[in-house]
């Protein structure tokens, strides 16, 4: 991680009547939108459980000191929190979150994901799907066809999965990256 931050200018902080020269990691840059928006660009990428930014930076970059550019092109503010957690670190990550295995499974919120003509007959999909109430979700207004109760699992897992799909620039643009970045800290 310490190649993310080398382009970065560094500020004199006095704390303490002591003077301490600290990177000012407040500093964010983002990819030009004309980079951004060719699709060509990037390649979708799903990450594995327990897979890390700087092996896949030195596997796909020739060199994990490319993590940054993982970083930037996903656009994630702490790589610590942004990245989907392992399935050992999810498990402690629920339990600790709703307090017990028990209130992990209670319900976290009622959806309608669905409109039927009757119950064979689909109308449209929604999606995403609605947020409804709990006196919504019982009452006869809905077919069973029509909505579920999402559990406070199955509404975390949903999030830590999607952290899973990530975008990684072409290695063909890695150079113009590079001196873009470069150019803009100088």
């Amino acid at each position: 991680m310490s190649e993310f931050f080398k382009n970065y200018r560094t500020t004199d902080y006095k704390l303490f009547g002591k003077t301490f020269n600290l990177t000012n990691i407040t500093l964010r840059y983002k990819f030009r939108q004309n980079l951004a928006k060719n699709l060509y660009n990037f390649y979708d990428y799903t990450l594995q459980d327990d897979e890390r930014l700087d092996h896949l930076a030195d596997e796909y970059y020739g060199d994990s000191k490319f993590i940054w550019v993982i970083i930037l092109a996903n656009d994630l503010i702490d790589p610590q929190f942004d990245m989907p957690r392992s399935h050992n670190e999810f498990r402690k990550f629920v339990i600790n979150k709703y307090g017990s295995w028990d209130k992990v499974n209670e319900i976290h919120h009622y959806e309608r994901f669905a409109v039927y003509k009757d119950t064979v007959t689909k109308v449209a999909d929604l999606n995403p799907p609605l947020i409804i109430s709990e006196t919504e979700y019982n009452s006869n207004n809905l077919l069973p066809v029509e909505k579920r109760a999402i559990t406070n699992l199955e509404y975390e897992t949903d999030l830590n999965e999607k952290k899973r799909n990530i975008k990684l620039l072409d290695s063909s643009q890695l150079n113009l990256v590079i001196n873009l970045v470069e150019s803009v800290f100088e």
